[in-house]
């Protein structure tokens, strides 16, 4: 009995292997209909071929690893053009803020320039205007001068000429006659009319009497010698007033 055993199991194991192997291969002639009434089977099909389905792999495409390489060599390149990007960005403020600090240089030299001309012109005007001052005050002082010169030898030649005039009986006060001189450097007088009369003939006469009389005025003289530009401008030609003022009535 004990012998029978074995025997029994390796004729069931060959029968199962046999109705197996029919199943495998005669899976594909068989049709769907014939199939459907038999889902135990292909369970047990699919338990004994699983480790066969788990042995295959399908390896990766070529055209997938190509892919990634290139793939992988762009994103190189990028990266390095990325690590190159911060330094062009670096570099183009540096430039600008010397372009900046140059801009600004010049600027402000054109400024100190610009100031310095304006602080010379000023200094030039102002100076100019002092200048023009001091020829005014130096003119105006000349002037001055030469008419209190003027004025000193015009009543020098009236006190002359009143200290020898005879005032006519017929005169009254308040009687102006007006007179012109001519003169040489000598203090000499070379002409004398009377430019605007009294209306007293007599008055005007005695006017020019005493005029003669003096003749030669010291004091002209002086003036001609010292002052010639003056004399000839003012004094050689001499208009002076001579009025009736002390007359008693």
């Amino acid at each position: 009995m004990r012998g029978s055993y074995p025997l029994a199991i390796a004729v069931s194991l060959l029968l199962h292997g046999a109705l197996i192997v029919l199943l495998v291969y005669g899976w594909e002639a068989t049709s769907e209909r014939e199939l459907k009434p038999m889902p135990q089977v292909v369970q047990a099909k699919l338990v004994t071929l699983e480790p066969k389905v788990t042995k295959k792999k399908t390896p990766p495409p070529k055209v997938d690893l190509e892919q990634k390489r290139r793939q992988r060599e762009l994103d190189r390149q990028r990266r390095a053009q990325e690590v190159k990007k911060p330094r062009a960005v670096e570099k183009k403020p540096e430039r600008d803020e010397a372009k900046k600090t140059e801009d600004e240089l010049k600027k402000q030299e054109d400024q100190a320039r610009a100031e310095k001309e304006r602080q010379e012109q000023l200094d030039r005007e102002r100076q100019s205007a002092f200048e023009e001052a001091l020829e005014e005050e130096e003119e105006l002082l000349d002037a001055s001068e030469d008419t209190q010169a003027v004025m000193s030898v015009a009543q020098a030649i009236r006190t002359r000429i009143e200290s020898v005039w005879s005032r006519p009986p017929s005169a009254r006060n308040g009687m102006l006659t007006v007179a012109q001189i001519n003169f040489v450097p000598t203090g000499r007088v070379v002409a004398a009319n009377i430019v605007e009369g009294s209306g007293n003939a007599a008055l005007d006469r005695s006017v020019l009497t005493a005029i003669r009389k003096v003749e030669v005025f010291p004091e002209v003289a002086e003036l001609a010698r010292r002052e010639p530009a003056l004399f000839e401008r003012e004094v050689r030609t001499t208009l002076l007033n001579f009025r009736v003022e002390d007359l008693r009535q």
